[in-house]
């Protein structure tokens, strides 16, 4: 590890929250300074988002990949989001004072982000001098983000013949754009691209729940899910399950808060964020469907309407998902889904996958009390809150739940475990799990404006 590669991984991750600012300002303008650092977060995650599509598509035609070809995308893309937003006459931002919130909000806000602050912190520490130690990191993740870094493409021997190879290769166009950034395939300073991710993951909740949640709630939320025993020991991995859970909850909470408004911006994003889910893992289209049919549920007396833009939504996505899809089917591969989609099996089965899912999710060894306190808070919208909500995020959550359970049921070869090695069930849950930092202070903000 070398100043260089961190110094490298910081330019490159402030290239992806320029890049996603610029095309934030496209879509939805920045009136005010306070927006451009209130969203920065997000932006990270629409950058990232917006890199990695972008890339995936350019590698299945052949386009190669390379350190120049990265500094030009992230230029390119930006300049590409400015133009448009002034084309578009977007507001710009401007220095525009506002009246300091009480001082018992700001002690809460100091106290909230020195906490999380001071986690983050621990966290880089371990981050740039943990080895590469988790099974499918080195098994298949790491090696194909070196063979797109080594040969600048989807080479065909490492991505036909290593472990998952239908798993979307967005993942491994994040880690050769970091080898490229430190300067080689340094696998040691590689977790230190896994923690900018997990900083750019909490601003962006952080920052999209301000202004629609109390100080009070978010921090504690974040803090509660970010020291969850499960979790903790996964932020770092230099795989895709935290980042496509950070892809779907935060969709889902822009979705929540568009059932609310209607601004076209938050669809927009939310479309560009599960694009990117669905390239990040296989998973990712079913929490692409997941998302948009809770809107559906929630906002079943205005469907017409709300069909037509949710159609919208799921056309950006399948545009993103197909090219992967047909460049490893060209190459006689399948594996992302259960030919039968389960029903070769019975219902025994079906229900000792129920039971797996439950049992894995309301395991306090590994979550901590973090899904009870999301159950009730939605209990509580549901019964005295905002319902729309509560119907959101409660179908979110039985979507998720069901989701596991049919990944168990419909995959045979699978074993009734909460053995990670031998069943992905664990991994799946902290979807729910990550999605109670986001909903739990909407859905009590919605408890509060009703008292």
């Amino acid at each position: 590890m070398t100043i260089r590669a961190i110094v490298g991984l910081a330019a490159l991750n402030a290239g992806f929250a320029i890049l996603g600012l610029a095309w934030l300002f496209a879509i939805r303008g920045l009136p005010r300074l306070a927006d451009v650092g209130r969203l920065a977060g997000l932006g990270h995650l629409v950058g990232v988002a917006l890199f990695g599509v972008a890339w995936t598509q350019l590698l299945v035609v052949g386009v190669p990949f390379g350190g120049i070809q990265v500094v030009l995308t992230l230029l390119l893309g930006t300049a590409g989001g400015l133009g448009a937003g002034l084309a578009l006459r977007r507001p710009r931002p401007t220095r525009t004072p506002r009246a300091l919130p009480p001082r018992t909000t700001l002690l809460v806000v100091a106290a909230g982000v020195a906490l999380v602050g001071l986690l983050l912190e621990a966290l880089f520490r371990a981050a740039r001098l943990q080895s590469l130690q988790a099974f499918d990191a080195w098994a298949f993740w790491v090696p194909k983000a070196k063979a797109i870094y080594f040969f600048g493409g989807l080479d065909e021997q490492i991505f036909t013949t290593a472990a998952g190879p239908t798993y979307p290769p967005l993942v491994p166009l994040l880690d050769a754009a970091a080898f490229h950034a430190m300067g080689g395939a340094d696998t040691i300073t590689l977790h230190v691209q896994s923690w900018f991710l997990v900083v750019g993951v909490v601003a962006a909740i952080a920052g999209t729940l301000a202004g629609h949640a109390p100080a009070w709630v978010v921090w504690p939320s974040l803090l509660a899910v970010l020291v969850v025993p499960r979790l903790g020991e996964k932020l770092l991995t230099p795989q895709a399950d935290v980042l496509v859970d950070a892809f779907f909850v935060v969709a889902a909470l822009l979705l929540a808060l568009w059932l609310g408004d209607g601004r076209g911006w938050r669809l927009a994003t939310a479309a560009v964020l599960l694009a990117g889910a669905t390239l990040t893992k296989r998973e990712g289209l079913l929490f692409a469907a997941i998302a948009l049919g809770a809107v559906l549920v929630a906002a079943w007396s205005r469907q017409r309407s709300t069909l037509t833009r949710l159609g919208g939504v799921a056309l950006v996505v399948l545009a993103a998902a197909v090219p992967w899809r047909l460049w490893y089917r060209s190459r006689d591969l399948s594996g992302e889904a259960p030919a039968d989609l389960g029903l070769g099996t019975g219902l025994d089965r079906a229900l000792d996958a129920v039971r797996l899912s439950a049992e894995v999710l309301f395991e306090t060894s590994l979550w901590s009390l973090v899904p009870f306190l999301l159950v009730g808070a939605i209990a509580i919208a549901v019964v005295w809150g905002d319902r729309r909500l509560g119907l959101f995020f409660g179908a979110v959550v039985v979507l998720v739940f069901l989701g596991g359970a049919w990944v168990t049921f419909s995959y045979a070869e699978l074993e009734l475990t909460a053995d990670e090695g031998r069943n992905p069930i664990v991994r799946y849950t902290g979807a729910i799990v990550l999605l109670a930092a986001a909903a739990m202070p909407l859905l009590l903000a919605a408890r509060r404006r009703r008292l």
